[in-house]
C-alpha cells in the first residue's frame, strides 16, 4: 500500500473492493458470512492473510500516507475502500 501512496499524485486515491469485518461479533447471517471468510483465508494463506474491521483499514491506510479514508458498505459481503492522499 506504501508504494501505491507514492505513486499517487496528491489528491490521488487507492480504491479497493474488500470484506470488511463487524466491529464486534453478533448473531447476524452477515457476521457469520465474513468471520468464515476470515478463517477461509487465514487457512489458505496460512496466516499470511485476513480480513480486517474498518478501523484496521483506516490504521492501515494512514500509516502507509493516506490521511483520507472512507467505506461504502456495497452489499451482504463487501465494501469499497477509498484511501485519497
Amino acid at each position: 500500500m506504501e508504494n501505491s501512496c507514492k505513486a499517487l499524485p496528491g489528491g490521488g486515491k487507492l480504491i479497493a473492493c474488500e470484506p470488511v469485518l463487524p466491529k464486534e461479533s453478533d448473531d447476524s447471517h452477515r457476521t457469520r458470512a465474513l468471520l468464515e471468510g476470515d478463517i477461509f483465508v487465514m487457512t489458505i494463506y496460512r496466516a499470511k492473510g485476513k480480513h480486517r474491521t474498518e478501523e484496521e483499514f483506516r490504521k492501515l491506510g494512514l500509516s502507509a500516507g493516506f490521511p483520507h479514508f472512507r467505506a461504502f458498505y456495497i452489499d451482504y459481503f463487501y465494501t469499497v475502500l477509498e484511501f485519497t492522499k
